[in-house]
């Protein structure tokens, strides 16, 4: 039955669920449910909560892998089953029935559920709308909250651009988020980069410390482990950019940040959490950043945690950027278009004026986001390598497969090996004198630490950045030519093993508390004196490095997927596309996440109907959370 859904893209997994499920109703040879439930289990793997069984939408959705003739036939006789109570052992039309699956009507929609989705998403709307209706004892305005923003804002108190920087601006925006986040219990601030969340952040921090609540009171929760370090950074920097730090503003160095499942305290005997809504955290405040990154389930697990008649929750994100990758899209749910309204448009501040420089990038992520098409002739890789600040190019790939390999010995070479002017060493030169020199003098010395300062200058100067892991446009391919192009250029005389070798860049994968080390964070390899790979990471300013063999999980770092990238910049960034022009991963988001990473120059290499198939194509996750 299941070779007429090939196309579906699952796996034998969810095939092997899809059979269980229609065994366990007792609907063996029944198509329609098959092909249906196949749609539900396609529609999750594109991130929905829930499929739209309505006539046209069941059709459209089953035409993904089906000719259109057969989907209106097979999506009618389902709807005509279903209407005369045929799978009533599998699907629950009633709330109150647990069966696997139910159908629920949102909004003139009629949608189907696993079970688990639905009881995620109910419970989540109903803690918002309880946040929303929370009475507010810590309320704070008038001539405190005025004295509070005049003094963060004065010149010995503002958070400045750098150390010896100018002072953040006091814009108008973001002097309305932090008056919401003091007046209310309930916040929601997005912006898009170069918006200045950061700067809003830590100032709402020190705004609530100087309005007496304490830091020890204070949590600040992301959904991963970099992006909590993140946070983490962020106080220190800013707080350090002060000119005269008052004793509040020093108390914050105190605060990091820790995701979500840490915060919680997930329990493996009991698969459950410790903090719950029977145990909300013992929290005046919770900030949670990159929240656009926050799943349903997630989302409603951590707010169900937090108790809204004694805790303030700001919420923090991009709205235009990636969603969750598990199921749901959240964030960009609660914030409306500017011609919509909807239950969260008084707790919601936007932040739109951007202070990143570089008028060109930031007009090409406002047209990449509207879905239209920019100007742009094709150039080659090596003019592109050259392209002035504040520009962007497009690349055409070459079939030839040795050709593409010569584009990215060319991107090597540029960022890499190659020297840009007399006065700066290359990557190459750095990476050699450092392995001259033993691992703690290196990571300790004044003068030593300056050639650390340099590699870490240049690694995060450069990225490029994928939508897939596999094949010849994926990330995994892509470092490992660049691996072993550099490889041989850093250690000629040894044979590579496992991607490891001097001046390898890599990414950890997997979080390691006990070294400090998260999902995402990025370090470099380096042979030191003594003939042993350590691995150099940059915290705080400083540096922190362990013997290969002692790390958990990593995989090579000169390219990532555009998921992993989010949260950081680049000067440059290489945004390599699929060459299959309908490929599910192709949309607007992802394409203005990937560019968005860029503070200098972008290059987009791949095939224009690629470019523009994303353009044309906005993330749609359904769900029932329509406000």
């Amino acid at each position: 039955m299941y070779e007429s859904f090939d196309d579906s893209e699952l796996s034998a997994l969810d095939f092997m669920t899809i059979r269980d499920l229609c065994e366990l109703g007792g609907y063996q040879n029944d198509l329609p449910l098959s092909a249906v439930l196949t749609a539900m289990f396609s529609a999750l793997q594109e991130g929905s909560l829930c499929l739209n069984i309505d006539k046209d939408s069941l059709s459209d959705k089953l035409q993904l892998f089906m000719e259109s003739k057969k989907a209106k036939q097979i999506s009618a006789q389902f709807l005509s089953n279903f209407a005369e109570n045929r799978y009533n052992n599998l699907i629950a039309k009633n709330i109150d029935t647990y069966l696997p699956l139910i159908s629920h009507e949102s909004k003139e929609k009629k949608l189907l559920y696993f079970q688990k989705f639905f009881f995620h998403e109910t419970r989540l709307k109903h803690r918002l709308k309880a946040f929303l209706q929370a009475d507010e004892p810590c309320k704070l305005s008038g001539e405190k909250e005025n004295e509070i923003l005049k003094e963060i804002f004065s010149d010995n108190h503002a958070i400045r651009i750098s150390k010896q920087g100018a002072p953040v601006e006091k814009d108008q925006d973001q002097v309305k988020a932090l008056r919401l986040a003091l007046g209310s219990q309930f916040a929601i601030i997005s912006g898009g980069p170069g918006t200045g969340k950061t700067s809003v952040m830590v100032n709402i921090l020190r705004c609530f410390v100087r309005a007496g609540i304490k830091p020890e009171q204070i949590i600040l929760a992301a959904p991963t482990g970099r992006a909590a370090q993140r946070m983490t950074e962020a106080i220190h920097t800013q707080i350090n950019s002060i000119k005269n730090p008052c004793a509040e503003d020093i108390e914050l160095l105190n605060l990091t940040g820790s995701t979500l499942h840490r915060i919680l305290r997930y329990k493996t005997s009991s698969h459950d959490f410790h903090y719950r809504d029977t145990n909300p955290l013992p929290a005046s405040v919770v900030i949670v950043d990159e929240v656009s990154m926050v799943d349903v389930v997630m989302m409603e697990r951590f707010l169900r945690a937090i108790d809204p008649a004694k805790t303030r929750l700001v919420l923090l994100g991009d709205k235009d950027q990636l969603p969750s990758v598990e199921a749901g899209a959240v964030f960009a749910e609660m914030i409306p278009d500017e011609t919509e309204e909807n239950i969260f448009k008084d707790r919601l501040v936007v932040l739109k004026k951007v202070y990143r420089s570089g008028a060109n990038l930031l007009h090409l992520a406002k047209q990449i986001n509207q879905g239209k098409c920019p100007e742009y002739a094709p150039v080659s890789l090596d003019s592109a390598l050259l392209l002035k600040e504040d520009s962007w190019a497009f690349v055409l790939p070459d079939d030839n497969i040795n050709k593409w390999k010569k584009q990215l010995r060319l991107w090597v070479e540029h960022h890499y090996s190659g020297r840009k002017n007399k006065d700066n060493k290359s990557y190459k030169e750095l990476i050699l004198e450092a392995g001259k020199l033993d691992a703690d003098s290196l990571a300790s010395s004044d003068d030593e630490q300056n050639i650390l300062d340099q590699i870490f200058s240049k690694i995060e100067k450069a990225r490029i950045l994928t939508l897939l892991r596999k094949g010849i446009y994926g990330c995994s391919w892509i470092n490992s030519i660049i691996a072993q192009y550099l490889s041989f250029e850093l250690e000629p005389l040894t044979k590579m093993r496992n991607n490891i070798f001097s001046g390898a860049v890599i990414m950890i994968t997997q979080n390691d508390y006990s070294k400090k080390l998260f999902n995402g964070d990025v370090g470099v390899i380096i042979k030191n004196v003594d003939g042993n790979y350590r691995v150099f990471f940059k915290q705080f300013g400083s540096y922190i490095f362990f013997d290969i063999d002692f790390l958990l999980k990593w995989e090579p770092g000169f390219a990532v997927t555009v998921h992993k990238s989010q949260g950081t910049e680049f000067d440059d960034v290489l945004l390599v596309l699929p060459d299959n022009e309908s490929h599910r991963l192709l949309t607007r988001e992802i394409i203005y996440t990937g560019i968005t990473r860029a503070k200098k120059r972008v290059i987009l290499y791949g095939i224009e109907p690629a470019f523009k198939s994303a353009l044309q194509r906005k993330i749609e996750r359904e769900s029932g959370l329509t406000w």
